[in-house]
């Protein structure tokens, strides 16, 4: 099964359908015929692991009490372990910026070195820096958005650094801007940035909020499943349980057949939860491979509200293993700051849950930051100071290195620690891969994304691709992308009685010069019943797709692959946005 196989249903990003002689509207069909998911697609990354095998550098900053950086340290102060074996440091380096200010000029990078030959007499320039911005616009109210917004412009005026390199990343549609120094660019692409929040309510009766169905569906809270089930019990089916007084409904327990009827709702509920939050991840893990493309220092600064992610942690661990491969440091924010939610419930039962449900919203920001070793920015309205703590380079860092055992090809967990006994707080990688000899080849690329970047056209999946530019309301362009498949000849597999077939697509603007600027990839898998797909014979089987990039003249690949790449087609074709 390919990998896209396996992320089932990650919709975030819905694709419209039609079949049939006359348009039909995806509520035409049985949802179980035809599903469709679609995500921000990049090109994926042909990196090794990063690592050297004769030398492991660790860059640390040690903040005090008030998060401010600590300079002055030399390489005594300092101990790493290497899988709870201590090594000596053989590499000691101090880095020092200056602050950034709105007419900043290049920072002044100051550096000793404490082993080896004397420092030259001119310090080698500071890496640059690239920073992906990325916005949760699925996660975010419009409010925590907007404010999240105005501390990212803010930044870029008072904390971004002459070497920094900053990108625009949505959650829902990827790749507002590629990285850049320019300030008024970057600004512009913030602006572009508006809300995509999917509202996750639940209209049933009981009503449920996310953070409800999510335990009451995975039993972690007793109070909640009971309190929901007497809901049911007293305003919504009242004869569920009729050997029960109504006056005794909260007193007693709640009879079994309310109870399986909330877990049931509560099970509904929480599997959509769980996709769009799984989409989210999922994505973010797209963004790790994009950032290891650049030649320097990678930074995710993740502003987002958090979602839940309970269930999802092998999911999270996939994000945090290929930040570690490919050096990429995860910092969240917050953006809720210390917005309390409005429970639809009394004050005693708000009393109960507490922060519970803010907290758990948290927990894969929290995950995320601590194990790339990033910094995570919560609990505070001050978002700018959160922009400014998570984005500025620290004005005094240190660089440590030293020689490691011979490689193993396993994970190596790191710490470092001071040798002295202090309060200051020291923020270092957690750990990195020790590459084996000889170097294992990588996993095999997938046919579909070679084929992105390729020129040949192919013509095995009977598909008809039409592009034509537009503009979305806000004004910005558009390339609106329509698939016509010939179901007639189409490969359908006949399972329980339904033609079923999986299809993967990619669509992706290059540039003039080859460069990637944006796509989109998504799975769509027929099921259709004998009455559709004779409508499908009539009509074909349609689907539209929209990609988003600045205006220009852009070359547009679209690939086609059917479930275990036997069949493909590829065509290309210039598509021009005003």
């Amino acid at each position: 099964m390919t990998d896209m196989g396996r992320r089932t249903w990650r919709g975030l990003v819905p694709l419209a359908l039609m079949a049939g002689a006359a348009i039909l509207t995806a509520q035409s069909f049985d949802p179980h015929e035809i599903r469709v998911s679609a995500i921000p697609y990049f090109p994926k990354p042909g990196y090794g692991l990063k690592t050297e095998a004769r030398l492991v550098e660790v860059g640390v900053v040690v903040r005090d009490g008030d998060g401010h950086p600590v300079s002055g340290l030399s390489k005594s102060d300092f101990e790493v372990w290497d899988n709870g074996k201590r090594r000596e440091i053989t590499v000691f380096s101090v880095q020092s910026v200056a602050p950034a200010a709105p007419s900043a000029a290049a920072p002044a990078v100051s550096s000793s070195v404490a082993a080896g030959p004397a420092p030259a007499p001119t310090p080698a320039p500071a890496k640059p820096r690239f920073i992906a911005v990325v916005f949760d616009d699925v996660s975010m109210p419009l409010g925590d958005l907007y404010h999240a917004k105005v501390a990212a412009k803010r930044f870029l005026k008072s904390g971004m650094a002459a070497t920094d390199r900053l990108a625009v990343l949505t959650v829902s549609s990827g790749l507002v801007l590629p990285f850049t120094a320019d300030k008024a660019a970057l600004s512009e692409a913030i602006d572009k940035v508006v809300l995509r929040q999917k509202k996750q309510v639940w209209d049933g009766c009981p009503s449920f909020t996310p953070y409800e169905a999510y335990v009451t569906a995975n039993h972690l809270d007793l109070t909640v499943m009971t309190r929901k089930a007497r809901d049911l019990m007293r305003s919504c089916l009242r004869f569920i349980c009729p050997d029960i007084d109504p006056a005794k409904i909260d007193i007693l327990p709640p009879c079994a057949a309310a109870v399986a009827t909330v877990t049931g709702m509560a099970d509904s509920f929480w599997m959509q939860v769980r996709l769009q939050s799984r989409n989210t991840i999922l994505t973010l893990r797209d963004f790790v491979d994009f950032m290891a493309q650049v030649n320097g220092t990678r930074v995710i600064l993740l502003a987002s509200s958090g979602f839940l992610a309970g269930t999802l942690e092998a999911d999270q661990d996939q994000v945090v293993d290929h930040a570690l491969r490919a050096g990429v440091v995860i910092n969240s924010l917050d953006a809720k700051g210390l917005y309390v939610e409005d429970m639809p419930a009394g004050g005693l039962y708000r009393q109960l849950l507490g922060t519970r449900p803010q907290d758990a919203t948290n927990q894969p920001l929290a995950y995320l930051s601590d194990g790339t070793g990033g910094l995570f920015f919560h609990s505070n309205n001050d978002l700018d100071l959160g922009f400014r703590k998570l984005g500025m380079q620290p004005e005094t860092s240190y660089l440590l290195g030293y020689v490691p055992d011979p490689p193993d090809g396993k994970y190596h967990q790191l710490k470092v620690s001071l040798t002295e006994k202090r309060h200051d707080s020291v923020q270092a990688r957690k750990g990195y891969m020790a590459v084996a000899a000889p170097e294992k080849k990588p996993a095999p690329e997938r046919r579909i994304d070679r084929e992105v970047l390729g020129a040949d056209q192919l013509n095995e999946v009977p598909v008809t691709v039409t592009a034509q530019p537009d503009k979305l309301e806000n004004g910005r362009p558009v390339a609106r992308l329509a698939f016509q498949w010939d179901a007639a000849k189409m490969r359908f597999q006949l399972q329980d009685g339904a033609r079923s077939q999986k299809l993967h697509i990619v669509a992706a603007l290059l540039d003039g010069r080859g460069n990637f600027v944006a796509g989109k990839e998504g799975v769509v898998e027929f099921a259709l019943s004998e009455s559709t797909f004779a409508r499908a014979l009539t009509g074909g089987l349609n689907m539209a797709m929209s990609l988003e990039a600045p205006a220009g003249t852009y070359r547009l690949r679209t690939v086609v692959v059917e479930d275990g790449e036997a069949h493909v087609s590829a065509t290309t074709q210039a598509v021009e946005l005003k």
